[in-house]
């Protein structure tokens, strides 16, 4: 399914600028509307999540998050409350090496990976009866898997959600630290997100801090005009940087949010 090749971003000397892996402690609590889920990408490899669940969670709409680089899903154990008190249930989700995720990082694997969390994720809400709409969130890193599966599977997805996400994957390597002689200079618009997301038409909403310095709000303005979608909606969050959207501006935030999946202003 994935129509680029991803792989010369994985040289280790790339890997160590981009991911940030941290392991889950131990001890986290499990109840009805708030566990752990695993999937399982092969025999090898199993990626965690975090599943929070509203309390009529069928009938919900269902938000599946990439998280951004700094995070694991079990941190969402501070915000999951949030969403449920909503009506809407919340599954975050890791990346190799990440929370009790096994394997090691890559930009590649990150990609491919997006689809088998996506197609488990929807056999496990059919399965289970789960009639709600699902729309798929990525923010800050994980803006790029959410596009790649959005780009993919839209026809089955209700809406997108980009908070805090890059347009020009090099200029965001390069803040990183990546050494210019490492990105060949062919390969830029072949691994910018702004190809796939010209060819989104579902509802889209797009959140940036107005202060952003890991990733310039240009960047959330560039991904907004190449949306081909005709209901796409742009929040600036005032006097946010890149973390601290949901702190600065809790109410416009998840009133954006609500009304994105649920289809109410």
């Amino acid at each position: 399914m994935i129509t680029h090749d991803l792989s010369f971003l994985d040289k280790p000397e790339i890997i160590q600028y981009i991911f940030y892996p941290r392991k889950q402690s131990k001890g986290l609590q499990d109840s009805d509307s708030i566990f752990t889920i695993l999937f399982e990408i092969s025999s090898e490899i199993k990626i965690s999540g975090r599943f929070y669940r509203a309390l009529n969670y069928k009938f919900a709409p269902t938000i599946l998050l990439f998280h951004g680089n700094g995070e694991i899903a079990a941190d969402y154990d501070f915000i999951g409350p949030m969403y449920q008190n909503l009506g809407i249930n919340l599954l975050a989700v890791d990346y190799r090496g990440y929370g009790l995720s096994s394997g090691t990082p890559s930009f590649s694997a990150m990609i491919a990976d997006s689809h088998a969390i996506y197609q488990q994720v929807r056999n496990y809400l059919l399965t289970n009866e789960y009639i709600g709409p699902v729309s798929i969130m990525g923010r800050s890193l994980g803006s790029a898997s959410a596009i790649e599966v959005v780009f993919h599977y839209q026809s089955q997805i209700h809406s997108l959600i980009i908070e805090s996400g890059f347009a020009y994957t090099y200029a965001l390597l390069k803040r990183l630290g990546i050494p210019q002689n490492l990105l060949p200079k062919e390969y830029e618009d072949h691994v910018s997100p702004l190809s796939q997301i010209k060819a989104v038409k579902i509802p889209v909403l797009v959140i940036h801090g107005e202060n952003d310095h890991i990733i310039p709000l240009k960047d959330g303005q560039a991904l907004f005009r190449a949306i081909s979608s005709d209901d796409k909606k742009f929040l600036l969050i005032q006097n946010a940087g890149h973390n601290d959207l949901l702190l600065v501006g809790p109410i416009e935030y998840m009133k954006a949010i609500k009304a994105r999946v649920m289809d109410r202003d």
